[in-house]
């Protein structure tokens, strides 16, 4: 299997925000069932050129190079399907969309509810020069270039307005 390092730009990526952070163990039993899912996972008959990372100990990362096989839907079910199984058996939340992730003041991953965002602004909770987790990126190279931003080149820029 490649390392997501090894994987184009362009390859498809998905990403799975834990409600907190895995233990050493449970990114030790990830591991052991990703490496197994994805050294057979395929589409149509066509194996895919596929890696995974856990990031910051809270988040999973699948990525496709489609240059080489796409994805498929029934391929994605499948992946869906990993996911959904490794949420059940660490009791873990990881299709949570309304959570949003950033670094916190001493370097850690803490997360808030994007209805609460307007009230972490204005307490100065949040500032311009957070770092925000864009989870909704869609390419290896976005992952790479942007999954981490400041909360003023984010969507939040618009609450930094109303309190400027």
């Amino acid at each position: 299997m490649k390392s997501i390092n090894q994987l184009p730009d362009s390859s498809r990526i998905w990403i799975y925000q834990s409600n907190r952070a895995f233990t050493s163990e449970e990114q030790k039993s990830i591991t052991s069932l990703l490496e197994q899912f994805i050294s057979t996972w395929n589409a149509h008959g066509s194996e895919l050129d596929a890696s995974f990372s856990i990031e910051k100990g809270q988040f999973i990362v699948i990525t496709v190079d489609e240059g080489v096989h796409a994805a498929s839907g029934c391929s994605i079910d499948k992946s869906v399907g990993v996911i959904r199984s490794i949420e059940s058996s660490l009791n873990v939340s990881l299709f949570e969309r309304t959570t949003v992730a950033y670094l916190n003041e001493e370097d850690k991953v803490a997360t808030f509810k994007m209805n609460e965002a307007k009230n972490m602004v204005s307490e100065g909770q949040l500032k311009p020069s957070t770092l925000i987790f864009d989870n909704t990126i869609q390419t290896l190279g976005d992952f790479r270039a942007r999954w981490i931003v400041e909360a003023s080149n984010s969507w939040l820029k618009r609450y930094f307005k109303i309190t400027a």
